[in-house]
């Protein structure tokens, strides 16, 4: 954590993305002292990209067999 920047959130401003960073790091270090992470894992998790999410538009066709069909089991 070199940069002490965790994330970017384009949706959240720059103060809402830096309450979020705060109460993200006093739960890692909550979590260091209850012996839950070590510094090893903090890293990990640090280095990990995240990959967004996909939209539900872009994977409705697949729901759509199981949301709205009667059950023929």
């Amino acid at each position: 954590m070199k940069d002490g920047k965790f994330f970017e959130i384009k949706s959240l401003s720059a103060e809402e993305q830096a309450v979020l960073g705060e109460a993200v790091k006093k739960r890692i270090e909550e979590r260091k002292k209850k012996g839950r992470l070590t510094e090893r894992e903090i890293e990990e998790i640090h280095q990990m990209e995240l990959q967004p999410l996909p939209d539900i538009q872009d994977v409705q066709s697949v729901y759509e067999d199981f949301m709205y069909k009667d059950e023929e089991y």
